[in-house]
């Protein structure tokens, strides 16, 4: 079987314990092996019991069902499980609310969808304060 390149672009950035990820799909299993070891570098640089995540979809945010599952695994093995969805950019709105929602369900965290950056952080921020003051 030949190895494919990743399809869609990523972009990551940390601040004060939010890892942003902006996203543009369509994506492959290949886009995924790379978000994956993305993810695991950007947990070395924050808080792993306190972080939140701000996913910001551009274009089509659209993958093939059986990556749906891969990733599943992959997130369930996280400590946060915050995750706000900025649907600001993104072309395929219902159908990536549709397929975060039941990706996020199956993995047990607590998301929300946004049409803004600035919503979006207000919401992670008070999470993250939320489940601070939950653990102590």
């Amino acid at each position: 079987m030949a190895n494919l390149a990743p399809h869609g672009t990523l972009k990551f950035s940390i601040e004060d314990n939010i890892i942003y990820i902006e996203a543009k799909g369509p994506w492959n299993i290949e886009y995924l092996d790379h978000l994956h070891q993305k993810l695991l570098w950007a947990l070395t640089q924050v808080d792993p019991h306190t972080y939140g995540v701000i996913l910001s979809l551009k274009g089509e945010a659209l993958s093939v069902e059986s990556t749906l599952e891969y990733h599943i695994n992959f997130i369930r093995h996280s400590q946060s499980k915050i995750v706000a969805v900025n649907l600001e950019h993104c072309t395929t709105s219902l159908l990536a609310e549709n397929l975060f929602s039941k990706m996020y369900r199956a993995a047990g965290f607590k998301y929300g969808f946004f049409d803004n950056a600035f919503e979006a952080r207000l919401w992670v921020e008070k999470e993250m304060i939320s489940a601070a003051i939950s653990a102590s």
